[in-house]
């Protein structure tokens, strides 16, 4: 497959432009003028640190709450219907080892509007995030209240959804004593612990001294861009940023295997790896090829060969994180498959190290990668966190770039990349009946 005929026609003329705008805030812009919508998100940095998971993760939408300007919900709505219905909403990322806090905005373009749009909900969201409605010198305690409340569910959440619970018992136990392994909400218990004073300070400490990475995808020149940003966010206070990064675990010492039983209909297996490969690794295409034809999408030897053919799983597949190092393996199986299904799942990947690929794996494989990435190019959230992950991590590549890398991959280059990989952990959650 020419990577022309499948890559090129989404690129159109997409440039990405990273420049320091104010000290230690970054402007990553992406212009184009193929989409009827603008977008922007201006993302707060911090180290993944269990004491400010649950705080970082409150902020956000304690400000969307309100501001001097916009005090409360129904001034907030109303504006942003005035601003030809706008939206912004919250973000709380995980990249890496890094937390990234902050708010993601999308609007029609002025060009369509016949009027200034853009800088309009960029003054929104700059006044938002900087001058919030205090009460007695700090944050509201009824809005505290509530966005507690919100988070301790979204945190209990998480045991409601069986298969992304399992991965997260598989990355905690997996990566305990690491930063990763620390979950991108916080804990319940940290979150009942903060009140309106407390999370004032901390929003006070982190404006002043978190790295700030904000991404712009417009018609706006990364010039025009520049100072747009710069003039909204001249009042940000500046101070000493604290250091963010990831640390990486080359290859696992050895193989740890957890059971948990609770009340479940459907087991869950959770495998998670080492693949001594990040994104800043020459080697990440490869790695990305391999997963693709491991357990990355349809015509993978997880979803063809052990669940279809085999019938050992409701589902099964495999993600790559890109910042960490680690490769995750999820699946769905009956109790009484668990012994067969782990060995099928690890033959397969065995299979793969062997170069045991036929060319119609490996040609689905680059089609599917390739057409994720044309997906990416054609949508403004994707797009962001791409270029909003890769600024964290001090990358500057390119969905283009990255494409033409994968068009070069051999198989023997796929299979090298899965003979890197070190079995880690094995977690399964089966029934209590079981």
């Amino acid at each position: 497959m020419e990577y022309n005929t499948v890559y090129q026609q989404a690129k159109e003329e997409i440039m990405d432009n990273r420049i320091e705008i104010l000290p230690d805030v970054f402007l990553t812009s992406v212009q184009t003028d193929k989409f009827k919508t603008g977008c922007f998100s201006v993302n707060l940095l911090r180290p993944m640190r269990r004491e400010e998971a649950s705080a970082n993760a409150l902020i956000p939408s304690v400000l969307l709450r309100g501001s001097e300007r916009w005090p409360d919900i129904r001034a907030i709505s109303a504006r942003l219907d005035e601003l030809y219905g706008a939206s912004v909403g919250t973000l709380v990322r995980k990249k890496g080892e890094m937390q990234m806090t902050g708010f993601f905005a999308d609007y029609i373009e002025d060009a369509l509007a016949g009027e200034p749009v853009f800088s309009e909900v960029l003054d929104f969201v700059s006044h938002t995030l900087l001058h919030p409605k205090l009460e007695n010198g700090c944050f509201r305690a009824d809005v505290v209240r509530s966005e507690k409340r919100n988070l301790a569910n979204a945190i209990e959440s998480r045991i409601n959804n069986k298969r992304s619970y399992a991965v997260s018992q598989l990355l905690g136990t997996m990566c305990a004593g690491e930063a990763y392994g620390i979950a991108r909400l916080g804990e319940l218990e940290d979150v009942e612990r903060e009140d309106e004073r407390s999370l004032f300070a901390h929003y006070n400490e982190i404006l002043a001294h978190s790295r700030v990475e904000i991404f712009y995808m417009g018609r706006k020149t990364a010039a025009d861009a520049a100072e747009a940003f710069r003039e909204a966010l001249k009042e940000l206070p500046r101070g000493v940023c604290t250091a963010v990064g990831t640390s990486v675990v080359e290859r696992a010492e050895a193989v740890r295997e957890k059971v948990e039983t609770m009340d479940v209909a459907q087991g869950k297996l959770a495998i998670g790896l080492r693949t001594g490969c990040t994104a800043a690794d020459e080697g990440y295409p490869a790695l990305l090829m391999m997963n693709a034809i491991f357990g990355g999408g349809a015509t993978s030897k997880l979803f063809t060969k052990v669940r279809e053919e085999m019938s050992l799983c409701y589902y099964a597949g495999s993600s790559v994180e890109k910042f960490k190092g680690v490769m995750l393996v999820s699946s769905g199986i009956e109790t009484a498959n668990y012994e067969t299904a782990k060995k099928e799942i690890l033959n397969q990947l065995e299979q793969c190290r062997t170069g045991n690929i036929s060319d119609y794996e490996f040609g689905s494989a680059k089609r599917y990668i390739l057409s994720e990435l044309k997906s990416a190019a054609d949508s403004p959230g994707r797009l962001d966190d791409f270029y909003i992950g890769n600024a964290a991590a001090g990358l500057d590549g390119t969905l283009d770039a990255l494409a033409k890398k994968i068009e070069g991959i051999t198989k023997q280059e796929a299979a090298a990349a899965a003979k890197r990989l070190t079995l880690d952990m094995i977690y399964f959650l089966k029934g209590a009946e079981a």
